[in-house]
């Protein structure tokens, strides 16, 4: 599952994806108080699930190389490894063609370790060394009082703490308004999942994509967006902000992508999630 994925292509936009591996996690934490036929969404996107009692949680980065520059959303896990133990992991392939003084901007859904934890270096210096950095102060200010601590071993699983250093030499931008970070890369502030999560939406020419960050982790969300997620630190804010860029994603025919879903692009169909492959063509479940 961890084999190089086909790039995307919007307009001018290459968007590749960088994919650091899988590892199951259990059904049994999603969708809390509703009765799932996980049978049937198994049928559906057989590439979703691992085993009969776990979902394939990926970690991917995705790099949009731009007429105007390099743009990385999200930097994986970095040295705080994966949240539950590999199944499959790329190691260091999964970053091979991604220069990192090429890019102009990093831009970081939220602050959880696994999409923020590639930020810096082991030493704490910039991994990326010609970017802005963009994540929203009220993350920022969130991980600074209640860290993400691991159950299994106790170690801290947010990136709040290791950035401090881009905080301190103003690489770090904390500007919180919904903007252009680059011509065409936008950012959308959509809380819950993490107070200061954002979204972000590109656009060439009529063509846009809608990277959702952590706004889903499994398929059935898709379709009931209005339903809590055991991810959200606010479920109630996580379902608004859900249903409304779903809603607009259906009604502009945007292209969509998930971070952690193992056949990344798709859309949002009036029955829930329509898988692409490269280009924007269906692809098999």
């Amino acid at each position: 599952m961890t084999a190089t994925l086909a790039p995307f292509r919007l307009g001018d936009v290459h968007v590749a994806t960088l994919c650091e591996g899988w590892a199951p996690l259990p059904l049994s934490d999603e969708c809390p108080g509703q009765d799932v036929d996980w049978a049937v969404e198994r049928a559906s996107y057989p590439w979703a699930f691992s085993g009969t009692d776990g979902w394939a949680w990926h970690v991917h980065a995705f790099l949009l190389r731009t007429p105007e520059g390099d743009v990385l959303v999200d930097t994986g896990t970095g040295t705080f490894g994966p949240w539950a133990p590999w199944a499959e992991s790329a190691g260091s392939d999964a970053w091979a063609g991604v220069d990192p003084a090429s890019v102009r901007h990093v831009v970081l859904s939220h602050l959880h370790a696994d999409h923020a934890g590639g930020t810096v270096r082991a030493d704490g210096t910039p991994r990326f060394p010609n970017a802005r950095y963009h994540a929203h102060p009220a993350d920022w200010e969130h991980f600074d009082v209640d860290p993400v601590i691991r159950p299994d071993d106790g170690q801290r699983y947010d990136a709040r703490a290791a950035m401090h250093g881009l905080a301190a030499d103003g690489t770090l931008s904390l500007d919180p308004d919904d903007r252009e970070v680059s011509p065409g890369v936008r950012v959308l502030h959509t809380p819950g999942h993490t107070p200061g999560h954002r979204s972000v939406l590109v656009t060439s020419g009529d063509a846009a994509l809608l990277l959702t960050g952590d706004l889903l982790h499994t398929p059935v969300q898709a379709a009931h967006p209005d339903w809590r997620s055991s991810h959200d630190a606010d479920p109630d804010v996580g379902c608004a902000s859900r249903v409304a860029l779903l809603d607009r994603a259906r009604e502009l025919d945007w292209h969509v992508a998930v971070s952690h879903f193992a056949r990344p692009f798709g859309r949002v169909a009036a029955g829930g999630w329509s898988s692409e492959t490269e280009g924007g063509s269906p692809a098999d479940a």
